[in-house]
C-alpha cells in the first residue's frame, strides 16, 4: 500500500472493479502514476488484462494507435484479425498502424471495445486533444467502457473538452498534499532505498520536506537526485546545487534558492 494514499487506493481500485469512469488529478509529484501502478498490481488478473494503458496525449491518431496496439497485445480478435489479413508478419504491425487513418482506427476501436469489458486508462501530463472527445464521451456515457484519466488538473482549460465528461464530484478524485507524518515516512523510505543514510542529516531532511510542498513524488525525485556524486562534498550534500538542478529539471514547487544557499 502506498504511504498516505489508502483512501485514494481503494477509491481508484473500486472504480475500476465497478467499471466507473474516474478523473484522478493532482499536482506534478502528487503520486498519480505510482498510485495507478499500485492499484493495477492489486487487481484480479482478468481485470488487469483488460486495462488498456495509454500515456500518449499528442494527436488523436497517436492516441488511437496506442490503444489499438494495446488491444493487439491483449489478443483482441477484431484487431488481430485485421492485422493478420493486412500484414505479412508480426514485424509489419507497426507499419500497418502508421498507415491507418484516424477515422479507420476510431472505427476499429469502436468495434473492438464491444468484445470484452475493457477499461481505458489515460496517464497524461497535458491536455487531451479535442478530437478524442466524441469517442471518449461515447465510452463514458454508455458505461460499457469506463475511462480512467490521470491528469494535473480538472478544469477544461487544463484538460480540454474531456473535462466535461467528469462533471460530477463522484467522478473526481483529487490527490492533495499529504500529511506531514506521511511525508516523513516517504522520506525515510526514500533515504533507505537510495542509500543516503550517511549524508541525510537533519538539514537535508528539513530541506526535502520543505521543498516537497506536500508532494511525495518530489521527495522521491530529490532523494534520487541526491545519489549523484556531483552533489556530495566532504560527507555532506550541496543543497544549493541540488535545489538549482531540481528547479531546472522538475516541474514541482521549490524553495527559494536563498534557503538552500544559506544551508550549504
Amino acid at each position: 500500500m502506498l504511504i498516505g494514499r489508502k483512501h485514494e487506493f481503494f477509491a481508484l481500485r473500486e472504480a475500476i472493479l465497478a467499471r466507473q469512469s474516474l478523473l484522478v488529478y493532482g499536482d506534478p509529484g502528487a503520486g498519480k502514476t505510482a498510485l495507478l501502478t499500485e492499484v493495477l498490481s492489486n487487481l484480479p488478473p482478468d481485470t488487469r488484462r483488460n486495462c488498456l494503458l495509454c500515456s500518449v496525449h499528442e494527436s488523436p491518431c497517436a492516441i488511437w494507435r496506442s490503444l489499438t496496439r494495446s488491444l493487439a497485445q491483449v489478443g483482441n480478435p477484431e484487431v488481430l484479425s485485421r492485422m493478420n489479413r493486412e500484414c505479412d508478419c508480426a514485424a509489419a504491425a507497426n507499419r500497418w498502424l502508421r498507415r491507418q487513418t484516424s477515422l479507420r482506427l476510431r472505427g476499429i476501436l469502436r468495434r473492438a471495445m464491444r468484445a470484452n469489458p475493457y477499461c481505458v486508462l489515460f496517464d497524461t501530463a497535458g491536455r487531451l486533444p479535442d478530437g478524442v472527445f466524441s469517442l471518449l464521451r461515447d465510452w463514458v456515457w454508455s458505461r460499457r467502457t469506463p475511462v480512467i484519466l490521470l491528469a494535473r488538473g480538472s478544469s477544461e482549460r487544463e484538460l480540454g473538452r474531456v473535462a466535461r465528461l467528469y462533471w460530477h464530484s463522484a467522478m473526481r478524485l483529487e490527490l492533495a498534499a499529504m500529511a506531514p507524518l506521511d511525508l516523513e515516512a516517504v522520506l525515510g523510505e526514500s533515504i533507505l532505498r537510495c542509500n543516503l543514510s550517511r549524508v541525510a542529516d537533519q538539514e537535508f531532511r528539513k530541506f526535502v520536506l520543505q521543498q516537497a510542498h506536500g508532494l511525495p513524488g518530489a521527495i522521491v525525485q530529490l532523494c534520487e537526485l541526491a545519489t549523484q556524486t556531483a552533489y556530495h562534498s566532504s560527507g555532506r550534500l550541496k543543497l544549493h546545487t541540488l535545489a538549482v538542478d531540481f528547479r531546472l529539471h522538475h516541474c514541482t514547487p521549490y524553495l527559494p534558492l536563498e534557503w538552500a544557499k544559506n544551508h550549504d
